[in-house]
């Protein structure tokens, strides 16, 4: 019984790999504060894999699911689909497998994933106090904007705007929203494109406007770049080292995309939320944004401070990390559980359709 629950569990917690771009974001705001009293979270695990993991000596931690992970490496191996699988519960490393040329060492494109990296900065500029929170303007940061003539809404966009992908700015897809050589900013520009709607309107699934936009933000707030202001307050203090985030050709990093890690480095990004932000003896990112990333929402699928909501029970308020073709980095704290998982074009439905299909559930 549990080994079909976890086969289930674990397709559906990645059925979301290839990311809807019409979902809506949770429209209801709710208020929400970290189950625990006092600024620095507690310390639930007493495990902190900043320079090594500790791995499981019991490996039947998650009983029957851990021997469908092990009936799944066949799966894994074929096809240059499925490229890494790694499971973290209290702690401990309880199963890791890589295939196809991929290892522990190995940097992996995160796409998408890097709009929940820098939804971590914007709360730890918020927790400085760098940001004033998520209702201040966005123009605040772009004051020498040009707003355009029937553009005038854009002065109430806020940072919530932006999380929320519900600022306005036009979504993927849009051919006009990408700059060409003559831009010398690309923040300043993805903040004076012309908005499709006003801000709080509609979600638009935004890989460079909005998420341009945001990145502008805090580059402005802090006042350096995503990347070197990531090292600092996030990065380096939990021990993700092999992080590369690409440049665009003005010099600054995408908001939406462009980072690349090693699925350890996932994981450790991963521990970090399960641990409401705290590291060691260190509260990297404030509790209180962890507790609302994302909103709680009763659509089956919302999105909010740049992470997917995944209500669905048994699940609880599991939520993920989601980069296009299936890279995922997925917190359940129900089961003081963290899952990673990398790939290629294809992968989830191969992987998991096989799982299935082993103890026929398809």
């Amino acid at each position: 019984m549990f080994t079909k629950f976890f086969a289930w569990m674990m397709s559906a917690l990645t059925a979301f790999g290839f990311w809807i771009v019409t979902a809506q974001p949770n429209d209801t705001p709710e208020t929400r504060t970290p189950p625990f009293e006092g600024e620095l979270a507690p310390d639930k695990y007493s495990i902190w894999p900043t320079e090594e993991f500790t791995v499981a000596t019991d490996p039947f931690l998650w009983g029957g699911g851990l021997e469908l992970l092990y009936s799944a490496q066949g799966l894994v191996s074929g096809g240059g689909k499925n490229e890494s699988l790694l499971v973290l519960q209290k702690g401990k490393l309880v199963y890791e497998h890589y295939a196809d040329g991929w290892d522990a060492e190995k940097p992996h494109a995160m796409y998408s994933v890097t709009k929940s990296v820098l939804s971590a900065l914007v709360g730890i500029a918020i927790g400085e106090g760098k940001i004033k929170g998520i209702d201040q303007k966005v123009i605040d940061f772009y004051p020498d904007a040009v707003i355009a003539p029937g553009q005038e809404s854009k002065r109430d966009m806020t940072v919530g705007h932006l999380l929320t992908m519900t600022s306005g700015l036009p979504g993927d897809g849009n051919a006009t929203v990408y700059p060409d050589a003559s831009v010398t900013d690309y923040y300043k520009f993805a903040f004076e494109l012309p908005q499709v709607t006003a801000p709080g309107k509609r979600f638009a699934y935004s890989s460079f406007a909005g998420s341009a936009a945001l990145a502008g933000v805090v580059e402005r707030a802090v006042g350096k770049s995503i990347f070197d202001y990531a090292k600092e307050k996030l990065f380096d203090p939990i021990g993700m080292q092999s992080v590369q985030w690409s440049k665009n050709p003005d010099g600054s990093h995408p908001g939406g995309y462009g980072i690349s890690m090693t699925p350890r480095d996932m994981l450790r990004f991963g521990y970090l939320y399960l641990n409401y932000g705290r590291w060691e003896d260190r509260q990297i990112i404030p509790a209180g944004w962890i507790a609302v990333t994302p909103p709680k929402s009763k659509l089956p699928m919302a999105y909010g401070n740049l992470f997917w909501n995944f209500p669905l029970l048994p699940l609880g308020d599991s939520y993920e990390a989601i980069g296009v073709t299936g890279q995922f980095i997925t917190i359940l704290p129900e089961y003081d559980t963290v899952i990673v998982r990398t790939g290629s074009a294809g992968a989830l439905n191969n992987l998991f359709d096989g799982i299935f299909g082993l103890f026929g559930l398809s």
